[in-house]
């Protein structure tokens, strides 16, 4: 069997995401995977493994009234790392999220490790994630 390469990693871990298929998501990534979410509010800090992640994601959910999506609009590769120019939208009672961001994935022996999230209007997303 080949190895697959990080962009075949990202690309099945995004067309799960987008399905909402996160069974498929998750398979996609090593037990203790990291994820680094940005910014001053509850859903800050640094979740690791899987179990957390879930719980963590769902939160979003939860939050925006299961409006949350993820658009990604390009992707690059060097090496381990992949970014990935996404938009992020959401919608609870009338107020917005519509920004753009950067994930950045460390993808290595087939499966994500890490992800960093960027994110255009900081401020803006942690008045969202407070309330």
């Amino acid at each position: 069997m080949s190895k697959k390469s990080v962009l075949e990693v990202f690309n099945a871990y995004n067309d799960a995401l987008v399905k909402g298929d996160f069974p498929a998501v998750f398979e996609q990534m090593v037990d203790d995977v990291k994820w680094h979410q940005p910014g001053k509010n509850s859903l800050s800090g640094l979740v690791v493994g899987k179990q957390a992640l879930g719980a963590h994601l769902g939160q979003f959910a939860e939050r925006s009234n299961g409006t949350f999506k993820v658009v990604t609009n390009w992707v690059s590769s060097n090496d381990d790392l992949v970014a990935a120019n996404v938009t992020f939208l959401a919608d609870r009672d009338g107020i917005k999220l519509d920004m753009n961001g950067i994930d950045l994935f460390r993808i290595k022996d087939g499966k994500i490790q890490e992800v960093w999230l960027f994110s255009s209007e900081q401020d803006v997303e942690d008045s969202f994630g407070n309330k």
